[in-house]
């Protein structure tokens, strides 16, 4: 967990996010009306805005938050009446009128900073032109794969993602399109391939030291090390992806399995040997599997977020290992550390050392979509920069009816989403994610879940070229 943000939630709530909300309905309304203001006094508005979110620059630990204070309440008291966060309320003649008022306010609050010596005039322009991506992939299962359309619309737009956030498949998917920093899909489809292909699964190791016993182990190494093998034959970690990746995944401290340990790898009995079989599982027998998991999952006093990459020590772990914890669905899905990586073990025994662990499991017992993650390590200094928009992705905040036997088990967890939709910027419900239960579907299948995701995200990707548009320099808007 990261611990180090510049500001607490409730100063993020009260001083911050109205400014990002106001600047977000003015890129709607730019999408629906293209001419509604002039574009040079829009531009002028978009920095007032961008500069009053900004509580670091670069990432750095000079917080903003106390130096230009002043000018985040005079701008909040002089635009709140005329920038409604509902886009056709917006009347680009009353912002222009106001602009006089902004300019002389901006131009206050950049000698604040630049006399303070928190930066250049060079470096505040360029933290402000460039709006970076923050993508959190929702924890879904096989519901997951709607975002690979999403992920193809963004690279079709040339949006590359500045840091990724994944829970459970979406952590999954995340390690791999952070490995490298360009995105084709027909690699996917051909990893996602050799997922199913090469055995991602194995028999359970009923000793298992660090996951929760389970009836198949995941060993997403055994169909992508390969892939993720550095020159010198170790895994790629976290910290060397290409693009930034944390993974959420869930500690269960004392009291947290209601039920001897061993239990689990018995709760589907013989009736699972494969994840092909997962979608033909019997009613009866998914059933004691919702039932053990809304009994975990209601034990959130004693769960532990996991935040795997938040600190220098968990960022040194393999990340298939760190997204193959983040989707272990427990009594479904084991996974363990091979006890000949020394360091990971390391680095996990001192994890279940400090927070009286008995293992580690699926990420979404913690938050189906971890956006508050997202803006707490972007706050810590994670990447390079505070000025973001966070975009969750979501598949199952709309059960379809194939899920129906799970339904009682996705309320359970879904009820974690109100602590993390004040972070995200924007929200994505997909409403035609497929069935949870098909892990790893075929080629065929994966190409049309992802035509669709493309359809559904395609409203956003136009915002998002407006949200994400960069601008000029100060000088330059006011010449």
């Amino acid at each position: 967990m990261y611990s180090g943000s510049v500001i607490d939630v409730a100063t993020f709530l009260d001083e911050f996010r109205p400014f990002r909300r106001g600047e977000l309905a003015l890129a709607r309304k730019s999408v629906e009306e293209p001419f509604f203001m002039n574009p040079r006094d829009l531009d002028r508005l978009r920095y007032a805005l961008r500069l009053a979110q900004l509580t670091t620059i670069g990432g750095g630990r000079d917080s903003l938050v106390f130096h230009i204070g002043t000018f985040r309440l005079r701008l909040l008291q002089l635009l709140a009446p005329v920038l409604p966060t509902n886009q056709e309320e917006i009347d680009g003649r009353e912002l222009h009128g106001l602009l006089p008022t902004v300019e002389a306010l901006v131009g206050e609050a950049r000698t604040q900073i630049i006399e303070n010596q928190l930066a250049s005039e060079e470096r505040l322009d360029a933290e402000i032109a460039n709006k970076r991506l923050a993508l959190v992939l929702g924890g879904a299962a096989g519901s997951g794969y709607i975002f690979l359309g999403a992920l193809q619309r963004l690279q079709d737009l040339e949006i590359e993602p500045a840091y990724m956030v994944g829970c459970s498949l979406g952590a999954i998917l995340a390690v791999i399109r952070g490995r490298t920093r360009d995105y084709d899909v027909e690699e996917i489809y051909r990893e996602i391939g050799r997922i199913r292909l090469n055995g991602v699964f194995r028999a359970p190791d009923p000793n298992t030291r660090f996951g929760l016993p389970a009836a198949l182990r995941l060993d997403l190494k055994a169909a992508l090390g390969e892939l993720f093998a550095t020159p010198d034959g170790d895994q790629l970690t976290l910290g060397e992806l290409a693009i930034p990746v944390d993974t959420l995944a869930t500690g269960l401290g004392p009291g947290a399995l209601g039920r001897p340990r061993a239990e689990f790898a018995e709760v589907l009995g013989k009736d699972l040997r494969d994840a092909s079989e997962l979608s033909r599982i019997r009613g009866r027998v998914l059933a004691r599997v919702v039932s053990a998991l809304v009994s975990m999952a209601m034990s959130r006093q004693v769960l532990v977020p996991i935040f795997f990459g938040s600190t220098p020590e968990t960022r040194q772990l393999p990340a298939l290992d760190a997204a193959a914890f983040s989707a272990a669905i427990p009594a479904v899905l084991q996974h363990d550390i091979d006890p000949a990586d020394r360091s990971s073990t390391a680095i996990l025994e001192a994890l279940f050392e400090r927070h009286e662990l008995v293992g580690v499991v699926d990420g979404a017992l913690s938050s189906m979509v971890p956006a508050r993650y997202a803006w707490q390590a972007i706050e810590a200094g994670r990447i390079d920069t505070t000025n973001t928009c966070i975009l969750a992705l979501d598949a199952l905040s709309e059960p379809s009816r194939s899920n129906a036997l799970l339904a009682p088990l996705l309320r359970t967890i879904s009820s974690t989403s109100h602590r993390d939709k004040p972070f995200w910027d924007l929200h994505v419900a997909f409403r035609k994610a497929p069935p949870l239960l098909e892990v790893f579907p075929i080629e065929r299948r994966l190409r049309l879940v992802s035509e669709r995701g493309e359809r559904e995200f395609e409203p956003t990707a136009r915002l998002l070229r407006s949200l994400l548009a960069p601008l000029p320099g100060w000088k330059e808007l006011r010449d």
